[in-house]
């Protein structure tokens, strides 16, 4: 009887499991593709392509939409690489409307979670120090202090955020990675002035 009824309850599992699996896939492969979209598109904002990075973009939002369908059937998905797909959304948002002058979407804006999006302003201080790099390459100072400011200033807002890891996953180290970033940056642009 009890075997009976386990082999019942059994077949009634696996077309559940199978969903499940078959959703799994489909989100880390659009993940994949969500990550690869937001990268070329930083790229692409850092090499002033306008129109090709906002396509770029436009195309992870996109697949973004595709992805979050697939989390508000299965949420315990959202982890590692679907989350990381999250997290560079984010970042390419705030990269786009820093360099393009577009109006910065925020998380309840793009429909994310704000975890993933306070790790994706984190992220986006290291792609302004490359920014304040190349406007010191080019000799212009005053743009670089100014690119700095805002590093500085997005990550005084960060620092604020004192809460434990299971709410925020690794902000502590990203912040702590980021304070060295700027030191360098600030240490560049001190150089730059020298020279």
């Amino acid at each position: 009887m009890v075997t009976e009824t386990l082999k019942t309850y059994i077949t009634t599992v696996v077309p559940k499991l199978q969903d499940r699996f078959d959703a799994r896939e489909k989100a880390f492969s659009i993940s994949r593709e969500i990550i690869r979209y937001a990268g070329e598109a930083i790229s692409l904002s850092h090499r002033f392509r306008k129109d090709e990075a906002l396509n770029k973009y436009k195309l992870a939002l996109e697949k973004l939409d595709n992805l979050k369908k697939l989390i508000e059937k299965y949420p315990e998905l959202l982890y590692g690489e679907i989350a990381t797909a999250f997290q560079e959304v984010a970042e390419a948002t705030i990269v786009i409307s820093i360099y393009f002058n577009q109006n910065l979407l925020i998380a309840t804006d793009l429909g994310i979670p704000d975890a993933f999006y306070i790790l994706g302003i984190a992220d986006a201080i290291g792609e302004l120090r490359r920014k304040t790099l190349e406007h010191l390459r080019k000799k212009e100072l005053e743009e670089a202090e100014k690119t700095y400011q805002m590093m500085e200033e997005l990550y005084e807002l960060l620092w604020e955020l004192e809460y434990p890891k299971a709410l925020v996953p690794n902000l502590r180290q990203k912040i702590d990675a980021m304070r060295r970033v700027l030191e360098e940056t600030h240490h560049d642009i001190f150089l730059a002035y020298l020279r």
